[in-house]
């Protein structure tokens, strides 16, 4: 009777298998990348470029190299839960600081022979590149090059 009385209950209060999935969606989006908050409570958001669009809260696999990205300019694809969740599938980053990055595996072959390995598949060589960037071997990167492809900032996307 008790059981019975508790299912009814659960029932009554949506908690059933009946409840309405929230609505998910695929989406693109363009905007900026941002980390706010403090840990525990930190978040990663996409703010689109659509200023009509609400910012919305990165989630899935991606959000701890996106975290990296903050500040950065991106498009983002994957899906949408409710109306704030992103999951991320996939990204590809525009800007940083207003500047078009080089990003791909860091190859550092000897001292002096530095390259980028594009998901293309080409190699972009670094000049000038940093010993604590050349330590990151095997890292996913960003890299910012003037026009004679020296290093003029970077960040590591992912670990090796």
């Amino acid at each position: 009777m008790i059981a019975a009385s508790a299912m009814m209950a659960l029932a009554a209060c949506g908690g059933g298998d009946n409840a309405p999935a929230p609505e998910e969606r695929p989406a693109t989006f363009t905007g900026q990348v941002r980390v706010t908050g403090n840990t525990p409570l930190e978040q990663v958001i996409i703010v689109p470029s659509d200023s009509a669009a609400a910012a919305l809260e990165v989630r899935g696999a991606l959000r701890p190299e996106l975290r990296r990205l903050g500040g950065a300019e991106v498009r983002a694809t994957g899906r949408v839960h409710g109306d704030r969740l992103f999951e991320v599938s996939r990204y590809e980053i525009l800007l940083i600081a207003g500047q078009v990055p080089t990003v791909g595996l860091l190859e550092v072959a000897s001292e002096d022979a530095v390259y980028v390995l594009r998901p293309a598949g080409d190699r972009v060589e670094l000049r000038g590149a940093p010993s604590d960037l050349r330590a990151q071997s095997g890292a996913m990167v960003w890299v910012i090059l003037d026009a004679n492809g020296v290093v003029k900032g970077y960040g590591v996307i992912r670990e090796r």
